[in-house]
């Protein structure tokens, strides 16, 4: 009886095939995760990158507000009137927020303001949240959903179109 147990802790036949059961879905995992990882960094890149076209067209714009639609279409889908298709799945412009920010251009004991400018600052500030789905593995290993946040602000200077 020792012999046949000796025998078969002995023999390695099959070895390769367990340690592949084994391990296979781990490696597929791990670089199935990598690959989501990667493309959730690609898709806030381009949803920072868009967010700042959106606030340089309107920091240019000569009336700002009036433009608010145009922008947001335009970091969307890349286009003002907003006729194609979301470069950022499941991304409207509803999901955009456009707000003004007014800053004091203080004048110090020497004459000189911290700014260059008026005496009132305006700064555009537009800030988006996206909810990221990917391929299914981060979102599976997070306890809640994976939501990608960009914020942009830039000065508005007006008469630029």
């Amino acid at each position: 009886m020792k012999s046949i147990i000796c025998t078969y802790f002995k023999d390695n036949c099959g070895a390769i095939a367990v340690e592949g059961a084994l391990l296979l879905p781990l490696l597929l995992t791990i670089g199935l995760g990598g690959l989501d990882a990667s493309n959730m960094l690609l898709q806030n890149h381009r949803l920072e990158n868009q967010l700042s076209m959106a606030s340089s067209y309107l920091a240019r714009s000569d009336d700002p507000a009036a433009r608010e639609t145009a922008a947001k279409n335009l970091a969307v889908t890349g286009t003002l009137d907003g006729n194609a298709v979301s470069l950022i799945k499941n991304w409207t412009p509803s999901d955009i927020t456009i707000s003004y920010l007014k800053t004091n251009n203080t004048e110090n004991a020497d004459g000189a303001t911290d700014y260059r400018g008026e005496s009132v600052i305006e700064t555009v500030q537009i800030t988006s949240n996206v909810d990221y789905k990917g391929f299914g593995i981060i979102s599976s290993l997070m306890p809640n959903s994976v939501t990608l946040t960009a914020q942009v602000q830039e000065r508005v200077v007006g008469g630029g179109l």
